[in-house]
């Protein structure tokens, strides 16, 4: 399967190593920065230990010193046996419902060709390597536009969990590396098997703005457990109300439910309308009610 959209050229760039700041600099650029391609692919390892908050957490869901990446979902661990695979498309090409289905493929055909073993995707924001969870995978989305990115974080070496394997979203699964399931992993090969979904290989160098989730916000008020993880709301350092949380959705319907929210809207009317507007992609939630009740929380 190519990355590429219908029609369009795909490109794909490989660097060896990147720091951790540059990774997260790297994740968060993702849905802003001029494209030259309809769809671009970053791939290579992450050079240093650490952690990365999703798009919609904050300081308080995280160890001390993880920094925020681009898309959202729940605090990942890297490390250098972390494989960083960032695919940004400028517009989708698929179902709102099926962003992670179909852009995952690659990724598993890669891992399956490396390891001889077969990767799976079960509709969660993790990949299954022998009933274990080896990597995590997220996206981003404006539904105005329709851009999209897809991450992933393969554990090579370095697992990908932060505080333990309790989450809902695994299922009693125990995450674990893929060198730990099938011993030594041939990193090159397995980069190699992930840039052949390009239409073309060139490496470019990439310079990204120093970005740092901040530390002032207070920790959320209150949070509501949900399939992948809790949805959480509380007010940020200026006094106004947020959401956030392990889910992931589109950027520009936050944006709006926020808005609704500080114009005194109705919380529950401004939660429908914020998230079944067309075109809105809306992951790891069963219900939108869920929303609410965090808000009415947080609210009182």
């Amino acid at each position: 399967m190519t990355l590429a959209g219908k029609g369009g050229a795909a490109a794909c760039y490989q660097f060896a190593t990147r720091g951790l700041r540059a990774t997260a600099d790297a994740s968060r650029d993702a849905m802003t920065r001029t494209l030259t391609y309809d769809t671009e692919m970053e791939v290579g390892f992450v050079a240093e230990d650490g952690a990365l908050l999703g798009a919609l957490q904050r300081a308080c869901d995280g160890p001390a010193g993880a920094m925020q990446r681009g898309t959202p979902g729940c605090v990942v661990r890297v490390g250098p046996g972390t494989l960083h695979v960032l695919v940004t498309l400028a517009r989708l090409e698929c179902d709102e419902t099926k962003i992670l289905n179909r852009h995952v493929r690659p990724i598993l055909a890669a891992i399956t060709k490396t390891i001889g073993k077969p990767a799976r995707y079960f509709g969660r924001d993790w990949i299954d390597v022998g009933s274990r969870p080896i990597a995590h995978v997220g996206f981003g989305h404006e539904r105005a536009s329709g851009r999209t990115v897809v991450e992933a974080f393969v554990a090579v070496r370095t697992p990908f969990t932060v505080d333990g394997h309790a989450r809902a979203s695994y299922g009693g699964k125990e995450p674990t590396t893929l060198e730990a399931l099938c011993g030594k992993v041939d990193d090159d090969k397995l980069v190699r098997s992930l840039v052949a979904g390009a239409e073309s290989f060139t490496v470019v160098p990439r310079k990204h703005a120093t970005l740092a989730i901040s530390d002032a916000d207070p920790p959320w008020a209150a949070r509501v457990d949900e399939a992948i993880g809790p949805v959480c709301a509380g007010r940020d350092a200026s006094g106004r109300m947020r959401v956030g949380g392990e889910w992931m959705g589109s950027f520009d319907a936050v944006v709006d439910l926020e808005a609704r929210l500080l114009r005194g809207e109705p919380v529950r009317a401004s939660v429908d309308a914020a998230f079944t507007a067309p075109h809105t992609a809306l992951f790891g939630i069963r219900s939108l009610d869920s929303f609410a009740r965090a808000l009415e929380a947080a609210f009182r």
